[in-house]
């Protein structure tokens, strides 16, 4: 019954909240608003640490990366030479949807926009399915 109030004695590893007693103190009003209190840290290797990542971690990744930048109103920062579509590693699984969108009468170039690949991509994977 003592436990109610009083204030567990090791800090919780996977919490993103800081504790009242170690949350910074922002004395300016308008700082406060623009830094975050909490926030992630990227490692200090991160070309090293990507390369760990599995393909499916990576696309994740990938996708999450462009759907910021749209957010933030940038376009895709993925060199893009000669004016063609980026060549992107297909999952299996994006494979197997791509298959099954066609045929659920679903237009190539419908697909195309959808996936972010060209349509002479798309054609490849129907053709190799």
């Amino acid at each position: 019954m003592g436990n109610r109030g009083s204030k567990p004695t090791t800090p919780d590893l996977f919490s993103t909240v800081m504790p009242q007693e170690d949350a910074p103190v922002l004395s300016n009003p308008a700082v406060e608003k623009s830094r975050p209190v909490s926030r992630h840290v990227l490692p200090n290797d991160l070309p090293n640490a990507i390369k760990h990542l599995g393909d499916e971690e990576f696309e994740r990744l990938v996708e999450a990366v462009v759907a910021e930048q749209k957010r933030r109103g940038k376009k895709p920062s993925v060199p893009n030479k000669g004016g063609t579509t980026p060549t992107i590693a297909l999952t299996t699984s994006k494979k197997n949807a791509i298959r099954a969108a066609f045929k659920a009468r679903v237009r190539p170039a419908q697909i195309a926009r959808q996936f972010g690949i060209s349509k002479a991509e798309i054609e490849k994977v129907l053709a190799s399915g």
